[in-house]
């Protein structure tokens, strides 16, 4: 909150010194600095709809044959941003492969990509 006031009234502030402190008649005028951001964000993140997720995750279906494997699963969960894909992996299995056979397909895509929005991934 103090930073979006410095912002805003920074070129404000630099005014009222330059007044205050000047007793010559030039025009003021602000320092290049004046208008820069004092805090500038490192990465966005932006979320994703589950649409996009889906998405995402049929891209790396590279062999075509409809499921996800532990290896497509990690290289998504790589675009998505995880800090520790194959973990991730391993807790997607858990909750949305439904038959047990260690791929997610088509028909378990949707829990999955539910598991993933609830976690909030999206892209860096």
């Amino acid at each position: 909150m103090v930073k979006k006031f410095l912002y805003k009234f920074m070129p404000l502030v630099t005014y009222f010194d330059h007044v205050a402190n000047s007793s010559s008649s030039k025009p003021f005028k602000l320092s290049p600095f004046a208008n820069m951001p004092l805090y500038v964000p490192k990465s966005i993140n932006l979320s994703l709809n589950e649409e996009q997720l889906k998405a995402v995750f049929r891209k790396h279906d590279v062999n075509g044959d409809g499921c996800l494997s532990k290896d497509e699963l990690m290289k998504a969960f790589r675009e998505l941003g995880s800090r520790n894909p194959s973990w991730r992996v391993r807790r997607s299995l858990h909750h949305a492969d439904g038959n047990g056979d260690g791929t997610i397909s088509l028909d378990e895509l949707d829990e999955l990509v539910k598991y993933v929005a609830k976690q909030g991934y999206g892209i860096n």
